[in-house]
């Protein structure tokens, strides 16, 4: 079954305001949540997913 990416731009950043990674967010034929992933830039694995003020989200 095709997954599709939604197209909405969700970059991480840390307290400081640095980029530090990216949620993706799939879905299956556009309606049913498929999966989230958290695309991280840090040296070490998150251990959860980041807080919602360390989102910001904008349509592509």
């Amino acid at each position: 079954m095709p997954f599709e990416l939604v197209p909405v731009e969700a970059s991480v950043h840390d307290q400081s305001g640095e980029y530090i990674g990216e949620l993706l967010v799939w879905t299956d034929k556009g309606a049913t949540l498929a999966a989230l992933e958290y695309a991280w830039t840090t040296d070490e694995m998150p251990g959860s997913l980041p807080p919602v003020d360390q989102v910001v989200v904008t349509a592509r």
